[in-house]
């Protein structure tokens, strides 16, 4: 009888470590999706600087500032889509987080 009340309360509390640790990881993967985003921000406004003051590499016709200020709006907009997708990875933990609550799983 021991055994089984002793194994039902590990069961318990693995069942609660799980509801948290869950979350932590919803919350970690959303922080690693915002500092990508960051550094996608960063490479894109160090491309669009390059682009205005003609330093770096630049190779006649191939990488003009036009071409130039090109890739640095593709790299802002993958940013964008990076920081949109960090956003949703946090809703997503506190809607699962609410729905719990509400279902009584707590």
């Amino acid at each position: 009888m021991k055994k089984l009340i002793i194994a039902a309360s590990v069961c318990a509390l693995l069942t609660v470590a799980q509801t948290g640790f869950a979350q932590a990881v919803q919350e970690g993967k959303a922080a690693k999706k915002e500092m990508k985003a960051e550094k996608k921000v960063a490479k894109a406004q160090e491309h669009r600087m390059e682009a205005r003051t003609h330093k770096g590499l630049e190779i006649k016709g191939v990488s003009d500032p036009k071409t130039r200020m090109a890739k640095a709006d593709r790299k802002m907009e993958k940013a964008e889509k990076k920081l949109i997708k960090s956003d949703a990875k946090e809703l997503k933990a506190a809607a699962k987080e609410k729905t719990k609550k509400a279902a009584g799983v707590d």
